[in-house]
């Protein structure tokens, strides 16, 4: 009896954390009970200019139930970007960091849409990568995208996601994130 309750324990532990850890990987699939998606934080902004309406679209996805939408505000005054935001506080051992997600648009001009990643230790900013040397513009369907930056294995705070700069709307989905190569779920987390 003993026996199959201990194996009943390491079965529910493996099935948690796996759960947890693949959440870490830009899971957009996870609603809470208040119907937001669990771990995204989709009201990113800067200062006070919000400019761009972020939220979670369930006829245009690319994978699954669910993408994320950037759409400018069209009544807004002050517009600087739109953002949804995934902060991963682990630490992991590695010496890159990829971020793949795919991304579709429309209409996007007078700015661009892309993907996004910053290595912050503290409040101090290591390395950031938005996709303004490599824009999303105009019109587009679904296409996987990504962005490989060094990584900073004394980093505390890893943050991923996709942004709209300008006119237009843009689709993100199926994000995820590897550490030289390996999903991120399965990198052995620093102690």
């Amino acid at each position: 009896m003993k026996k199959n309750q201990l194996y009943l324990l390491l079965l529910l532990l493996i099935v948690s954390t796996t759960f947890s850890q693949n959440e870490i990987n830009g899971n957009i699939e996870n609603k809470n009970e208040k119907g937001r998606l669990k771990y995204w934080d989709l009201l990113y902004r800067e200062g006070r200019s919000y400019g761009y309406i972020t939220s979670i679209d369930s006829i245009t996805v690319q994978e699954g139930k669910y993408a994320l939408q950037i759409r400018e505000d069209s009544k807004a005054d002050d517009k600087s970007f739109g953002a949804c935001a995934l902060t991963i506080l682990s630490r992991f051992e590695g010496k890159n960091i990829t971020l793949k997600g795919y991304v579709k648009t429309e209409n996007v001009k007078n700015g661009w849409a892309g993907l996004w990643v910053r290595i912050n230790k503290g409040k101090e900013m290591l390395e950031f990568n938005n996709m303004q040397e490599n824009p999303i513009l105009g019109t587009n369907d679904w296409k996987e995208y990504s962005i490989t930056l060094p990584f900073h294995p004394e980093e505390n705070k890893i943050l991923v996601g996709g942004l709209l700069v300008g006119e237009g709307k843009a689709w993100f989905d199926n994000f995820r994130v590897f550490i030289d190569g390996v999903p991120i779920e399965k990198v052995n987390q620093v102690k």
